[in-house]
């Protein structure tokens, strides 16, 4: 059963980051959470759907800089377990209890920097963009007290924490600005379907000419090389 604290704590963290104009105000919030629950380091790992292959992602920590150079020049986010488990959203994942779910080393090699045990969870913003949060300890596994309590709390403040970094306009929620029409939509949705240029103007009885020329205006402002990819990337953004 929760109790009326953790919804009081809610309230409290919902004026708190109501309040914050920037990153660096709301990476605070985050600390002082952190430091609450008894832990050391917090980390925010946000990643956007596109592009596939390399997809946008952002770090925002008090993690030992040593260690962030090293996790960012060996691409540790790639192999990384907490990542791995968490990529789904809603997960709770306390380190060293799943191992197999992805490569060991990166914990492994964490503990040389005194990150030796943790838990994260993630969410979904509106923007499709994933945000895990992480906070850590430089005790072992074993000393970690993770209540129901604080697990809800971790969940609900991922979301908050995204929140407020879409309302302050931060670069880590930025996304491509794309305001498409109910036309083009139509055609998007079609193409996804597998449908040709000649099938989709017998569907929306409109001139092959004008789907052809909707489906180029948009590969120029997806950026992408053809049709299939612009599907692709409004479908992994949400636009259909």
């Amino acid at each position: 059963m929760i109790g009326s604290n953790y919804f009081s704590w809610r309230n409290e963290m919902r004026a708190a980051l109501d309040d914050v104009k920037d990153a660096a105000e709301i990476m605070c919030v985050i600390e002082q959470q952190t430091i609450k629950l008894g832990l050391k380091f917090y980390a925010l790992f946000i990643q956007h759907p596109i592009p596939f292959t390399r997809p946008k992602t952002f770090i925002y920590s008090n993690y030992p800089s040593k260690w962030v150079r090293l996790y960012e020049n060996e691409d540790f986010a790639a192999i990384d377990p907490v990542i791995n488990y968490c990529k789904v959203p809603g997960k709770i994942f306390l380190w060293n209890d799943r191992v197999n779910c992805g490569d060991s080393r990166v914990l492994m090699t964490a503990r040389e920097y005194g990150i030796c045990s943790g838990f994260s969870c993630s969410t979904m913003a509106l923007n499709r963009a994933t945000g895990i949060l992480s906070m850590a300890s430089h005790e072992p596994v074993e000393k970690i007290r993770l209540v129901q309590e604080d697990q809800l709390k971790l969940q609900h403040l991922v979301v908050l924490v995204l929140e407020s970094l879409q309302r302050v306009k931060d670069i880590s929620m930025s996304v491509m600005n794309m305001e498409l029409s109910q036309r083009e939509l139509e055609i998007l949705k079609w193409t996804a379907e597998g449908k040709t240029s000649a099938e989709i103007s017998l569907i929306l009885c409109i001139s092959e000419n004008t789907v052809n020329f909707h489906q180029k205006n948009m590969q120029k402002r997806f950026n992408a090389p053809n049709r299939t990819q612009v599907a692709s990337y409004a479908a992994a953004m949400g636009l259909i």
